[in-house]
């Protein structure tokens, strides 16, 4: 067995429009009216056991623990802030501000001549946010609003569904955020002013933009969980899905576990992100598509036995005008289940991977073909892999694959033993971008590594120690 016995991460603290999961934005076009923020009728217990709740708000009744379980209304067009001290409950789907309405050229105002209204939903560490299991109940931050959801290590916040336990896929919906970062099917600024409007995933209205710095927020230590409902056959949503979503958002210490999609995909944009884990994700783990540009550093992806996707899908689609350009850096993929590629680039994605491990887990997988370039052009200039290290099957992967060896050697903490990976040199992100035009990399993401892989072979502490799911790593 390749990948030794593990030891699980320490114990947390411890919840319509069609959605689908799929990479070329087929939803239906929507027009959506300007909301006003709805406030569903309260839950009496008769026995007592109503929840003390925000006017804003609904009661239902106390849970199983005697926690207050108060319910978000369908549209939030004030700030809002979601305390520790509730359980929050989402039936359906819960839509933060209103830019995911047709926009005009100027971005802030719609359409329809009406302005946007910039939302900001905060939420304190330790909160739990809960969809109605069995149903698509998701969360929309859409142009123009912010998630402010900053947990601690000691105090994730967990989004999940509310049945017992954080086990279990497809029992609610998933997490989107739109924003007004590029998105390559709008024209960019030199080919002309026209609005962009990006028919965005899940049915979940507009995104996309031309402010490449844009902010939709900030999300740390985040636990996203249980998602991925399944609405009609082979149609789910993923579990974070980001639609133009701009270098100016923060996202680091992120979890997505047990998806039934995709755990992450990106739509175009720009946003970065370090310290992310992806375990037991059904679908992808990592994608990309539509001119994706941002950053990933420290990323830990375990698909487990249950996967029928890639550790990387990478695409481009769209007008073309841009290619999906990535940078990772410091990655651990542990490819599973029954696909035997790992990273799958098509046609038209590039995409720049450095000090980093592919391996597979051979007690439930055959032998995994680490890179599936084939179809892709961009080899050597615009897709480019250097100090990776994976035992993998070579075939067809020699180009990309420098350093093939025979064992990788993940140690219980997912840190590559093998001699190869403590040998990389210094990443130099500076130097990688002036030797390939091409990257996109932002030399001041990126911290200066000497190992290959998400876990330093050296530490005695582990960054994805104490906030994710139990027995997910």
């Amino acid at each position: 067995m390749k990948l030794k016995k593990l030891v699980i991460a320490t114990a947390m603290l411890g919840s319509v429009g069609g959605l689908y999961g799929c990479s070329e934005g087929d939803s239906a076009t929507i027009n959506i009216d300007a909301p006003t923020e709805v406030v569903n009728p309260p839950v009496d217990g008769s026995d007592g056991s109503a929840s003390t709740c925000p006017d804003w708000s609904s009661a239902r009744p106390k849970d199983a623990d005697g926690n207050d379980v108060c319910q978000l209304p369908s549209t939030v067009l004030v700030d809002r802030t979601l305390s520790s001290d509730k359980v929050w409950y989402m039936e359906s789907r819960v839509t933060v501000g209103n830019g995911n309405q047709e926009m005009s050229i100027d971005e802030g105002t719609l359409a329809n001549g009406n302005p946007v209204t910039n939302v900001t939903l905060t939420i304190e560490p330790g909160t739990q946010v809960k969809g109605q299991a069995g149903s698509f109940a998701n969360l929309i931050i859409t142009r123009g609003s912010m998630i402010m959801a900053e947990g601690t290590a000691a105090a994730p916040i967990v989004f999940s569904s509310d049945d017992a336990g954080l086990d279990g896929a497809g029992e609610w919906g998933g997490l989107i955020m739109h924003g007004y970062a590029p998105h390559n099917e709008c024209l960019t600024a030199d080919q002309g002013a026209v609005a962009c409007n990006i028919d965005s995933e899940g049915e979940s209205g507009f995104g996309g933009g031309y402010s490449a710095d844009d902010s939709s927020g900030v999300l740390r230590y985040v636990v996203v969980t249980e998602g991925g409902f399944e609405f009609s056959t082979g149609n789910e949503i993923n579990g974070i899905s980001l639609i133009g979503v701009g270098s100016g958002t923060e996202m680091e210490y992120i979890q997505v576990n047990g998806n039934a999609d995709d755990g992450i995909e990106f739509y175009g944009g720009s946003v970065s992100v370090r310290y992310m884990v992806l375990t037991g994700n059904q679908d992808d783990s990592v994608d990309w598509d539509e001119g994706w540009s941002g950053n990933l550093q420290f990323v830990l992806v375990d698909q487990g036995p249950e996967a029928n996707g890639n550790v990387i899908e990478a695409d481009t689609e769209g007008t073309l005008d841009f290619l999906s350009l990535p940078t990772i850096a410091n990655a651990t993929f542990v490819s599973g289940g029954s696909n035997p590629k790992a990273a799958v680039f098509k046609a038209t994605s590039g995409g720049f991977v450095h000090h980093s491990v592919f391996t597979y887990d051979d007690s439930f997988t055959a032998e995994t073909t680490c890179v599936d370039a084939a179809r892709a052009a961009q080899v050597g200039t615009e897709l480019v892999y250097t100090n990776v290290v994976a035992d993998c099957d070579i075939s067809g992967d020699v180009v990309l694959l420098p350093a093939l060896v025979s064992d990788v050697a993940l140690d219980a903490n997912y840190a590559s033993q093998a001699a190869e990976a403590a040998a990389v040199g210094t990443l130099n992100i500076a130097d990688i971008n002036a030797t390939y035009p091409a990257s996109l990399a932002d030399p001041a993401f990126f911290e200066a590594t000497d190992y290959a892989g998400a876990v330093d072979p050296s530490a005695t502490t582990f960054w994805f120690q104490g906030w994710t799911v139990p027995g997910s790593l």
